[in-house]
């Protein structure tokens, strides 16, 4: 019974809001009126009044006709930014709350749709069709780049946090109602936010908020558009679609969380960004098995850094030790024990020198047990954290070719982890005298 009378709500404020509402009323008057003088009911005087009744309406029709064509002359001829606004349209809340269908589009829609729950619950009792489309807030990369992007004062997390919020108020709404209301998360940042209301029908409007980047207040332009506003009406409505058809509905599926777990990023070698941290690191940290083709490889850099004033430690595992033994099998299943106590002692004798020539703040401890992950710290004190500050870790695996390799940085998960495992090492190691290491060359 509800959805009858609201079906019937809809239909006669569809009727009256018609622009050709006069000529509907033209045409039944003239053909009620035609057939009652055909069948003699009606007199010729009778007749008469009311076509000339018809005539006034038809002139009046015609005046207004001419009115809406002037105003859209003027508009074209009209300074083309006119439309541009610094701020939302007043009657934006009342035209949202009086219309049928409504789409919104934005980053997070927080106050949107905080500020219309109970204009939203009254459109959905109605029969109404609400949608929103905010972005996916399970896509780490995307909430990154659209934080960068909206604000310099936005906390980390705020913008995931606020998506949340405004997902878990819809997920309520929806609880609590029947009615057609729609939810979807995007992957993709567009360009503007959207409130597009009743846009397929003749009294529908779309305002467009522009993102602009890193705004100082409210972002702008802002800008409303309706059917007049042809083609650019049009034009973004049917932006406004697209985007909501690219969309994921929420919540997400067991599959769709799946697919977008986090997930690390191997490589088979660091590339010429561990160069340039290395270049302007105030501190160097490094563990692994031997290290032996490291410092052959940046020997001169590892130079440069120590004669600069950097800080550089190593632990390497202890070539007295058993633990040589188990790396060596486990790790590389063509190198020898043997060989691998070599490597060790290599390049602790090159430690030495460069020790030795640069008089550095170079120190080396050696731990009696396996190391699991080989880890390169660049700028990793807490007080001299910055933009080169990185941990480059590698795993040591099972007599398999190759170590997969990546790059973590402050903040990012698993970072403070391996930093730590690094540090704990450190701890428990057993410090080692280079000056020894030359001796026994």
């Amino acid at each position: 019974m509800t959805d009858e009378r609201g079906r019937i709500r809809r239909s006669l404020t569809r009727l009256i809001n018609d622009d050709n509402l006069d000529l509907y009323l033209l045409g039944v008057v003239a053909l009620a009126f035609t057939v009652l003088g055909a069948t003699g009911i009606s007199d010729v005087k009778t007749l008469s009044s009311v076509v000339l009744a018809l005539l006034a309406l038809l002139a009046f029709s015609q005046i207004r006709s001419r009115r809406l064509t002037e105003q859209i002359r003027r508009s074209h001829q009209a300074d083309p930014t006119a439309l541009f606004k610094t701020r939302f349209p007043a009657d934006l809340i009342t035209r949202r709350a009086d219309a049928f269908d409504v789409l919104l589009i934005g980053h997070s829609m927080t106050r949107t749709v905080q500020g219309m729950r109970s204009d939203m619950l009254a459109i959905l009792e109605t029969g109404g069709r609400i949608r929103v489309l905010v972005l996916d807030p399970t896509d780490d990369v995307l909430i990154e780049t659209a934080d960068r992007r909206i604000s310099q004062t936005l906390a980390p997390g705020r913008l995931r946090q606020r998506i949340m919020t405004t997902l878990d108020d819809l997920t309520t709404l929806r609880g609590k109602t029947s009615g057609r209301l729609e939810v979807r998360v995007s992957s993709r940042i567009s360009s503007a936010g959207f409130n597009c209301l009743d846009a397929s029908g003749p009294r529908g409007m779309v305002c467009v908020q522009h993102y602009e980047y890193h705004p100082a207040g409210e972002a702008a332009p802002v800008f409303v558009l309706e059917p007049e506003h042809t083609p650019w009406y049009q034009h973004f409505a049917a932006e406004a679609e697209r985007l909501w058809e690219a969309g994921t509905p929420w919540p997400l599926s067991p599959a769709q969380q799946l697919a977008r777990a986090s997930r690390p990023v191997f490589s088979e070698s660091f590339g010429p960004e561990l160069e340039r941290a290395i270049d302007g690191a105030g501190d160097l940290f490094l563990t692994g098995m031997a290290r032996n083709t490291f410092v052959n490889s940046h020997y001169a850099r590892l130079e440069k850094l120590l004669k600069r004033g950097a800080e550089i430690r190593f632990v390497l595992i202890d070539p007295e030790s058993a633990a040589i033994d188990a790396a060596a099998a486990r790790y590389y299943a063509e190198r020898s024990p043997a060989s691998a106590r070599e490597r060790v002692r290599h390049t602790l004798r090159l430690l030495a020198e460069l020790k030795t020539a640069t008089d550095g703040d170079l120190t080396v401890r050696l731990v009696p047990h396996p190391i699991a992950v080989g880890v390169i710290a660049t700028d990793n004190h807490p007080d001299r954290t910055g933009p080169l500050s990185a941990v480059f870790a590698e795993y040591y695996t099972y007599q398999a070719p190759g170590e997969p390799k990546f790059v973590l940085q402050p903040g990012a998960p698993g970072y403070q982890t391996f930093l730590d495992e690094a540090e704990a090492l450190w701890n428990n190691a057993i410090p080692h005298e280079l000056s020894r290491s030359v001796a026994t060359d």
